[in-house]
């Protein structure tokens, strides 16, 4: 995952995104389904870069807390790519809100 994920975090939370990585949490090799079950039980946003969550049997159990960032950022994209999310994000209800799917020219959100 090199997506500079430490750094687009650390953006992030500067924008109050509240958003976690699995390796943050100390957490690995769960299934896809626990993973949405973790992001929805906390609340929070969990960065992935699993392209499994963008079949809908995912995304529809997903009721919020997922971003998945669907290509590889350059390094001085990841500033403009965290203030991109945070404005969707931001204007979620409920925070963090639905699952995202974070593309290079757009994001989509999936309710």
């Amino acid at each position: 995952m090199r997506i500079y994920p430490k750094m687009l975090v650390t953006l992030l939370r500067r924008y109050s995104v509240d958003v976690t990585r699995l390796r943050n949490l100390g957490i690995r090799g769960i299934s896809d389904r626990e993973l949405v079950d973790l992001a929805n039980r906390l609340g929070r946003a969990i960065l992935i870069r699993d392209a499994d969550f963008t079949l809908p049997s995912l995304l529809s159990l997903a009721r919020y807390g997922v971003i998945y960032i669907a290509y590889q950022p350059r390094r001085s994209d990841v500033y403009r790519l965290a203030e991109r999310i945070a404005s969707i994000v931001n204007r979620l209800e409920p925070k963090p809100g639905p699952p995202i799917i974070v593309e290079p020219e757009y994001i989509e959100i999936h309710e």
